[in-house]
This record gives C-alpha cells, sequence and structure tokens, in this order.
C-alpha cells in the first residue's frame, strides 16, 4: 500500500476513534454543566440556578457520585481525544508527502484541545457565561474537525450554502450556551411570553453581556433571561429551514446518506425541543439535544 494512502487510512481510524471520544466529552460535559445548574435538583424547580446551596444538592450521595463519575470520565475521554489529535498531527506531517488538508484540520483539533484544556484550569466554580459558551462553542467545532478527518473524500460538495449553515447553527449553539449559563432555561415558556417579557424590561441588550454573572432570585431564575431566551427560541425558526432546505439538496445531489442523516437528526431535535419546552427541562432531554446538534453541526460542515 502506498505510504500516503496507508497514512490516510490510520488517520481516518483514528479520526473516527476522535468523533466517539469528543461526543462523549460533550455530554459529560454538558451533564456536569447542567447539573451544576440545576436541572435534574429536587425540589424542582426550586433548586434550579442555586448553584452548590443546599437546595441544588437534595438528591444527596447517589448525584454527588454520578457527578464525581462523570468528571473522571471526561478527564479520560478529553486526554484521549488529545492524544488522537496529537497522533494525527504527526501521520500528517512526519512523513513525505505531507497531507496538506488533513495537516491544518488536525492541527486545527490539537490546537483548540490545548486551548480548552487551558480554559478548563478556570472552568470550576465559574459563573461568567463566557466561559460556558467557549467551551461549548470550542467542543463543537473540534467534533466538527474530527468529522471532516475521518470523512471519505467526495466530488460533491455545498459550498457557500453548508457553510451558511454552520454558522447559523453556531450562532444557535451561542444563544443556547448563554441560556444555560445565565440560567434563563425557566424565565419564559415560549416565544410569546419571552418577547412580552423582554419588552417589559426594555429589551435590555446589556443582559446577553457574555461577562455579566447572572443575577439570580433565590429559588427561581432571573427575569433578564427572557431576552436571552427569545433570542434563542427565535433562531429556531431560521435554523430549521435552513438545515432542512441543505438536506434535501445534499439528498438531490447524491449526498443521500448525509442528506438522510441531516433531516432525520432535524426530525429528532425539533420533536426534543417540544419535550423540553412542554415539561420543563428535563436532564436527558437536554443532553440529547446538545448531542443532537453537535452531529447535526458535524455532518453540515463535512458537506461544506
Amino acid at each position: 500500500m502506498d505510504s500516503a494512502l496507508h497514512r490516510l487510512t490510520h488517520l481516518r481510524r483514528i479520526a473516527l476513534m476522535c468523533v466517539v471520544l469528543l461526543a462523549a466529552v460533550m455530554s459529560l460535559s454538558a451533564f456536569l454543566r447542567h447539573s451544576a445548574a440545576g436541572l435534574g435538583c429536587r425540589p424542582w424547580p426550586a433548586c434550579y440556578a442555586q448553584g452548590d446551596r443546599a437546595a441544588a444538592s437534595g438528591a444527596g450521595t447517589a448525584a454527588a457520585t454520578a457527578i464525581g463519575a462523570a468528571r473522571l470520565a471526561h478527564r479520560i475521554t478529553a486526554t484521549l481525544s488529545l492524544l488522537g489529535a496529537i497522533a494525527m498531527v504527526v501521520l500528517s506531517v512526519a512523513r513525505k508527502p505531507i497531507l496538506r488538508r488533513q495537516a491544518v484540520l488536525s492541527m486545527g483539533l490539537l490546537t483548540l484541545a490545548l486551548l480548552l484544556a487551558l480554559l478548563g484550569v478556570f472552568t470550576p466554580g465559574a459563573r461568567v457565561p463566557a466561559v460556558a459558551m467557549a467551551n461549548l462553542l470550542g467542543g463543537f467545532v473540534m467534533l466538527a474537525l474530527a468529522a471532516c478527518l475521518a470523512a471519505l473524500p467526495s466530488r460533491v460538495r455545498l459550498g457557500t450554502g453548508a457553510i451558511v449553515v454552520a454558522a447559523l447553527l453556531l450562532g444557535q449553539v451561542a444563544t443556547g450556551a448563554l441560556v444555560s449559563a445565565s440560567h434563563a432555561g425557566l424565565a419564559c415558556v415560549d416565544l410569546a411570553e419571552c418577547a412580552t417579557q423582554a419588552r417589559m424590561a426594555g429589551w435590555d441588550w446589556q443582559s446577553l453581556a457574555p461577562w455579566r454573572e447572572p443575577v439570580v432570585a433565590v429559588g427561581t431564575p432571573h427575569a433578564e433571561g427572557a431576552l436571552a431566551q427569545w433570542l434563542h427560541r427565535l433562531g429556531s425558526f431560521v435554523v430549521t429551514p435552513a438545515v432542512a432546505l441543505l438536506g434535501v439538496t445534499a439528498w438531490r445531489r447524491g449526498r443521500r446518506r448525509a442528506g438522510a442523516a441531516l433531516l432525520g437528526l432535524l426530525a429528532v431535535e425539533v420533536a426534543i425541543g417540544l419535550v423540553i419546552g412542554s415539561t420543563g427541562l428535563p436532564l436527558v432531554p437536554v443532553l440529547l439535544h446538545n448531542l443532537g446538534t453537535a452531529l447535526m453541526l458535524a455532518i453540515v460542515v463535512r458537506l461544506a
């Protein structure tokens, strides 16, 4: 087997392993983040957004054990994904011919992994939304890069359309992270109520500043969160048809697996969103919503 082809085969296998590892990392990170915010706590919803106060620890020893196990698993999977990124960089550049595309992607993956590892030093106890947003967006981009490295080359690319949809998805991720990190999950229940509350608060756009520490009243989410919720819900009305159109386009242009996967994930995401909105932030659907969005972004980037 040709040396370059042999290295490409090994690199794709490592990249596929990294996709699985990063999906686990993101799910575990989301579990830790949402558990710290109070999702799944007892008594609900009085304990929501109370951080490490006594109300948020109502689940007792079992919850503490689950969080400890998740934190350990997060560290192990994150370390393995970092080692995978290093291995892909070595495979790309250590011998000639240099695999230029793979080298750029794997170096980007490694750089993000190191930056997120550095950010992890400041993450425990951090209350400003910017930290959670950086962690989430970095993880999503890492998963997308790993998916690109694992993909077989294709002559059919959707170019600008896929790039625009990827940007829309990242914007939706950013507003979702802001809602989560600012404890605004229960600020309002639908788009109309969110708009009403935001208008009554004077459309305070400063409440969206990711470096502001959220102000949380005891037992209830802060009212400022309605604006962030409104933006996230409004964004879904833009992102959903854009993703659907890209999925149909991919199907028609011969990328049938990717198109079908994208449309299937979109349908699941819409269903999960309805469940979350109607049942008051249950932890498992929230985690599935996070993972489903990450997988959609990975497929969209592979279509670009």
